[in-house]
């Protein structure tokens, strides 16, 4: 039966197994690519870019990692007793971040203002991410057109 020179057969196979071998190299790369540039774009969102230096201050200032947080001594610095409601509201229309280009996910950025009386409150997104949003969330008490009350927090949601 033998027309084959012998270990000719043990060449051969050993060619397939080098060949599956590479094949399963490259599928593993490939894995691996694949993985870190999902990775970095899910990361995307975690340096936040601003022009605003409450949000700076308020993500220097206090824990990434934490939930549910008080910001109130960073964001007395921009919002003093006795702040005329105004300049209040001016002060908060500069609180925004430049959302991350992500194309993997959307990013969602949150801003809202609504009064209750004499009570204004703001969230503002700080920081968003592909796993969730920190918002601060602001509290200011007006009488007689000047700040009263401040309570600043920064708050998590995952979606």
């Amino acid at each position: 039966m033998g027309t084959e020179a012998p270990g000719l057969t043990e060449r051969r196979a050993g060619r397939e197994m080098i060949s599956k071998g590479r094949v399963i190299g490259v599928a593993f790369g490939l894995f691996a690519l694949i993985c870190l540039v999902f990775t970095y774009d899910y990361s995307r969102g975690r340096n936040t870019q601003t022009d605003s230096p409450l949000i700076s201050d308020v993500l220097a200032g206090t824990r990434s990692n934490e939930c549910g947080r008080d910001a109130t001594d960073v964001a007395a610095r921009y919002f003093p007793p006795g702040l005329e409601q105004a300049e209040a509201e001016r002060i908060l229309a500069t609180v925004a971040i430049a959302p991350p280009k992500a194309w993997f996910w959307t990013p969602v950025i949150e801003n809202a203002t609504t009064w209750t009386g004499t009570t204004l409150e703001a969230l503002h997104t700080i920081k968003t991410t592909a796993f969730g949003n920190q918002l601060l969330r602001l509290h200011l008490t007006f009488a007689d057109g000047k700040l009263h009350r401040l309570a600043a927090e920064v708050v998590c949601r995952f979606d």
